[in-house]
């Protein structure tokens, strides 16, 4: 069951359930807000999409080298940049 912009339906519950406070949390967040594909994140930070998912979900949390480079891309994609 897809949901929208190409989310799993559980993907987006877990995501909606995780601790806001995790960047990764964070970053998917604005990627649902703003139609941003796990592919295309993890290219731009150089990691696998299942190291995406995990952020995303609050399984695991980024190393702290990860953590500036995930606030940036945040950025960016707020304002629109990418």
């Amino acid at each position: 069951m897809s949901d929208f912009r190409g989310y799993s339906y559980s993907i987006v519950k877990t995501i909606q359930a995780a601790d806001s406070k995790l960047p990764g949390v964070r970053l998917a967040r604005v990627c649902l807000d703003s139609d941003i594909s796990v592919a295309a994140v993890a290219e731009k930070l150089g990691v696998s999409r299942q190291t995406v998912y995990s952020w995303f979900t609050g399984r695991f949390k980024p190393k702290l080298s990860e953590v500036s480079r995930i606030e940036d891309l945040i950025l960016l994609y707020r304002k629109g940049n990418v």
